[in-house]
């Protein structure tokens, strides 16, 4: 097809994914919902969940499989965006606030998850496994997948609480978003593991290639990051739009670096917003981030809608859905609100903080595409899963919300 012609359709297949992605999210902001809930649902509705079912014709010359490289280029760098955002805003310092209490709550909040999700992998692998799936890659996929909190969502869930009658309590707001912060840390550090492990067969090859992902965490962490901050704190009177530019393209090539190495690119964007020194820098990068990724990022909404399957939502589906829910919940949840109530909290805080983590959203579809791409996931396991996150991540309001009305009475010590 000639540029001309692939131009058009790239502006014809942004459009709809515009305007049907910006719709829903206005739909649910008005329902009280988050509105990246409805721009997820909105790129879902673009797959064959609803208009690769209806209009068949009309999906197929809109969005036809073989004609998706362009999205597919925008979305990654969409996401790299992002995630370097994300990075960016993650403050590592506040970790050191109530170490206790958070380092308690990030393990019971990920470990729990992570082994039960291990417990179901067997199960899951014999019903959905692909051909070519690693058993192990498996297994910590599925692990991962159940361990994940969306920090940006749930960031946006309690700011936009904060201005209402229903308004977070400060400490149990405080306290969710710096686990939230340690989990994201740890979910990406273990999902580099996971793809440097399921790239090697050869022991030492994979030895190898985590020892060079090692090093280089550490290079930007503990070398780079200070050195940026250095180097910023001499120049913050210059003008900031150099060091605007030069982050992003940093953004970029730690990316490809990553890439190189064996692992995702997206976590190479990730640890160079790590980097990013000063909150003045890290807010006028946000400001001029925000509108681009806000612009770009439902086209990765809409090819995660691509890739589901409609034949999922037959009783056995339905089945596994629910299965996949129960242990989604019960793992996160639980796992935040017994380790919170072991370090003295009481039962009602200790739930609602379970609650807000139990926030998947974005952050979870990036983890299943990564999976879905290494042939880790199936079409129809991927299906789950996504629907899997985007419950949970629309039922924490409701059940926040509940939380509030419920009396419990027992004993800190108990």
């Amino acid at each position: 097809m000639n540029p001309l012609g692939t131009l058009s359709l790239l502006l014809l297949q942004l459009a709809a994914i515009l305007i049907i992605t910006n719709l829903c999210g206005t739909l649910c902001a008005r329902l009280g919902q988050p509105r990246v809930v409805g721009e997820i649902t909105g790129g879902l509705l673009l797959g064959p969940l609803a208009l690769g079912h209806l209009f068949p014709s009309l999906a197929a010359l809109v969005f036809p499989p073989t004609r998706l490289h362009p999205l597919e280029v925008v979305s990654n760098i969409s996401v790299v965006l992002f995630l370097f955002l994300i990075g960016a805003e993650l403050d590592l310092t506040a970790t050191r606030h109530n170490r206790g209490a958070s380092l308690a709550i990030t393990i019971g909040s990920i470990a729990v998850p992570f082994a039960l999700g291990a417990a179901i992998s067997p199960f899951l692998l014999t019903r959905f496994g692909t051909q070519h799936a690693s058993h192990l890659g498996f297994l910590l996929f599925v692990g991962i997948a159940m361990s994940i909190t969306a920090l940006p969502v749930l960031a946006r869930i309690i700011q936009e609480r904060s201005k209402k009658t229903n308004a977070v309590d400060p400490a149990i707001a405080s306290t969710a978003l710096i686990v939230a912060a340690a989990n994201d840390l740890l979910a990406w550090s273990l999902l580099a593991v996971t793809l440097t492990l399921i790239h090697n067969d050869a022991l030492p090859a994979t030895v190898f290639r985590l020892l060079l992902l090692a090093g280089y965490v550490i290079i930007m962490l503990f070398v780079l990051r200070p050195l940026f901050s250095r180097i910023y704190a001499a120049t913050q009177d210059q003008p900031v739009w150099p060091w605007l530019v030069s982050m992003v393209a940093f953004a970029f090539l730690s990316a490809r670096i990553t890439e190189y190495l064996g692992v995702h690119a997206f976590l190479g964007a990730f640890l160079a917003g790590t980097c990013v020194p000063s909150p003045p820098l890290k807010s006028a990068i946000h400001q001029r981030l925000q509108p681009a990724i806000q612009f770009t990022l439902p086209i990765f909404f809409a090819l995660t809608g691509l890739r589901m399957q409609r034949e999922m939502f037959s009783s056995s589906g339905w089945s596994w859905l629910a299965i996949i829910l129960l242990v989604a919940v019960t793992g996160k949840v639980g796992g935040a609100m017994l380790a919170a109530r072991a370090t003295g909290m009481p039962w009602k805080p200790a739930l609602q903080i379970g609650i807000l983590l139990n926030t998947r959203g974005l952050v979870e579809l990036i983890a299943l595409n990564i999976g879905y791409k290494e042939g880790i996931f199936s079409p129809a396991l991927f299906t789950l899963f996504v629907l899997m996150a985007l419950i949970t991540t629309a039922m924490t309001g409701p059940c926040f919300d509940l939380s509030n009305r419920l009396r419990l009475t027992l004993s800190p010590s108990l």
